[in-house]
């Protein structure tokens, strides 16, 4: 008696339960998500103390040299030249976030006290890859008078600046630094700035635009005597530091 087999790889088919088919695409290698790279990410850019440092030294000097004179930084997101909020500038203390800008303002609003310089706690940004935070530092004056100063407080203005400047850098060095020259005096919409010297006045600067302007005072281009006036209240006066003082926040990870 004969009997027949079946070939081997057909009986090991049959004996297999069915299995549907599969698509065909189901079949390929998972998708890997793409990551940009330069997409904006919150990212470490500095520790407390490292920018602490540079107020706890201005509020360190002579009280003399200083009265008056307060300390401004203003920064802007390069190289696009951002405002400083697009940044979302901020503290990560063990509390929570501490916000360090303003709406409608480049100026860093630093908190000082002794429990941040215990925590030292980091700087956060975010940034892209190719971004940074350009900070420039003013030395702005408040006057007695809202609208006026005399040519004699412009001077000791000029002199306070250059003394902080010998407190920083020394005796030996501040020979190197050029003196200060300058005011730079910013005014209302539609107010004008005037000197006035022994009973002749002169308007130095008509801002008629509808927005603030301002105007570059030298002090000792005029006499000692001389009275400046403006017509509506000063909105600012900052003394034009005559070197170039900077800081840049860069992302230190990423």
């Amino acid at each position: 008696m004969t009997f027949l087999r079946r070939p081997l790889a057909l009986a090991a088919c049959l004996s297999l339960p069915m299995l549907p088919l599969l698509p065909a695409h189901a079949a390929q290698a998972p998708q890997t998500e793409s990551v940009d790279v330069h997409a904006a990410r919150t990212v470490l850019v500095q520790h407390y103390r490292k920018v602490g440092r540079f107020y706890r030294r201005f509020n360190a000097l002579p009280e003399q040299d200083r009265a008056n004179l307060s300390l401004h930084v203003l920064g802007r997101i390069l190289p696009e030249d951002k405002p400083l909020s697009f940044a979302k500038l901020h503290l990560q203390t063990q509390a929570g976030q501490v916000p360090l800008w303003r709406d409608g303002s480049d100026e860093m609003v630093f908190p000082l006290s002794d429990a941040l310089w215990q925590e030292n706690p980091p700087l956060m940004a975010t940034l892209t890859q190719d971004e940074h935070i350009h900070f420039a530092f003013q030395i702005m004056v408040k006057p007695a008078q809202p609208d006026s100063f005399s040519n004699t407080q412009a001077l000791a203005w000029l002199k306070q600046l250059d003394h902080c400047m010998k407190d920083v850098v020394g005796l030996v060095f501040s020979f190197l630094l050029p003196g200060t020259q300058a005011l730079e005096v910013t005014l209302a919409p539609h107010s004008s700035l005037q000197a006035t010297t022994d009973g002749q006045t002169k308007i130095l600067f008509d801002n008629t635009g509808d927005s603030t302007a301002s105007y570059t005072l030298e002090p000792k281009r005029f006499s000692q005597n001389t009275q400046f006036q403006t017509t509506h209240a000063i909105k600012q006066i900052m003394i034009k530091v005559p070197i170039d003082l900077h800081a840049d926040l860069k992302r230190k990870e990423g």
